[in-house]
């Protein structure tokens, strides 16, 4: 009995999952040569869906990052993409990446949720359920075609449903009507036939343009201008079947950026190397070290596949190639708030902007700890002068 079950993931620990296609249905030959996107091609597909960093307990109704991992069985081997809900990261360095796992989890002293580490604030952060939110890469990841060109490439999955938030409401009531709101939700819908699905999209920035960018193109922190580089339409991810043994075909399904078939390849992003060596090891110690042969993972036993491809195996050895393209360093005056600036102010409307404040106020107010509450207030007047000093009214009010 006691070894029954897997033991729990470190992060993303909570989470539902489902089957599905993705078919190609747009034509980038010109820069990728992966055999998923011939335009017509259809992909048996595992998503995951997540939270962040808690453990598999806590209801899903709660201010949390979110994302979802996709796993396609492609002719060519296994394709991992993880995403998350927000196109961007928390940390540029992967020293700081224990820390911040650290950071997100509970207070190790009261083992509560606590508001003076983190708190996802907007109402992107309560989705009405995990259908209703989209996946972002985040990464950079280089693309090649058939003549060996390569560029540099961030994914999109673009929910179809469109983003539908629960907002604070949300958070209040629902935790105690239904605290697996999210992940019934998704499963109802595949159930009743009502299949959610996704776009996928790509991000494209040729090498010239990366060495000409105002900013590091391989820093997480950072996003690209959808002006300047405009999404690209590849394809669809449909869910269409949910799993008939839990265990098995979720809990011991393992994803790792490392799963890449040719034309797909690693960055210079630094979290991304990084996140390739973690992963697997996180996987042999959570799976055992044949976690590659569980049939959820393994690519011989999926019906479109018929020959596997080394570096979709294996592509720790990637890192090493890829260790003499240094890519743009960090920039040395490099403007940290000129995008979550953009985003106060020109993609939130008069509401959310309102909704977030109100948010991150009531996150501070339960902190005992006021340098943490000056110290974020002082940091989120750098983002707008006029947000800085709204929440900071809100928090002495």
């Amino acid at each position: 009995m006691s070894r029954q079950n897997v033991p729990d993931r470190v992060v993303h620990a909570k989470g539902i999952g489902a089957f599905g296609v993705f078919e190609a249905t747009d034509d980038i030959s010109d820069v990728c040569k992966a055999k998923v996107f011939k335009v017509g091609q259809k992909t048996r597909v595992l998503a995951r869906f997540s939270l962040g960093p808690d453990s598999s307990g806590p209801v899903d109704t709660i201010h949390e990052a979110r994302g979802f991992a996709v796993k396609m069985y492609t002719d060519e081997g296994i394709w991992d993409l993880v995403t998350t809900s927000s196109p961007v990261f928390f940390i540029r360095n992967p020293i700081l990446f224990p820390e911040l796992a650290r950071a997100l989890k509970r207070n190790p002293q009261t083992n509560m949720k606590d508001p003076n580490i983190i708190m996802i604030n907007s109402d992107r952060g309560v989705p009405d359920s995990f259908r209703f939110i989209n996946g972002y890469g985040a990464h950079t990841f280089k693309m090649i075609n058939n003549k060996n060109e390569y560029v540099w490439v961030k994914f999109h999955f673009r929910c179809d449903q469109c983003i539908r938030s629960g907002g604070t409401r949300k958070v209040k009531l629902m935790p105690g009507e239904h605290p697996t709101l999210s992940e019934a939700d998704l499963s109802e819908a595949i159930a009743a036939k009502n299949y959610p699905s996704w776009t996928l999209y790509i991000q494209v920035m040729t090498d010239e343009q990366a060495k000409l960018c105002p900013f590091n193109a391989f820093d997480m922190t950072k996003i690209f201008s959808h002006k300047l580089y405009p999404l690209r339409k590849v394809g669809k991810l449909i869910l269409n079947e949910n799993p008939t043994n839990y265990a098995s075909q979720i809990e011991q399904a393992a994803f790792t950026p490392a799963n890449l078939p040719p034309g797909i390849d690693v960055s210079p992003d630094q979290i991304l190397r990084m996140r390739i060596s973690a992963y697997i090891d996180a996987q042999q110690r959570r799976l055992g070290p044949n976690s590659r042969l569980i049939p959820v993972n393994n690519p011989e036993t999926n019906h479109n596949f018929r020959k596997v491809h080394p570096d979709s195996l294996n592509n720790e050895q990637a890192v090493a190639k890829h260790n003499a393209h240094a890519g743009p360093g960090n920039m040395p005056f490099e403007d940290d708030f000129y995008q979550p600036r953009n985003f106060y102010r020109h993609v939130l409307d008069s509401q959310g902007r309102a909704h977030l404040i109100n948010n991150i106020a009531r996150s501070l107010s339960q902190c005992t700890d006021k340098n943490v509450i000056q110290r974020t207030l002082n940091l989120l007047s750098n983002v707008d002068i006029d947000f800085g000093r709204a929440l900071t009214t809100k928090v002495n009010g």
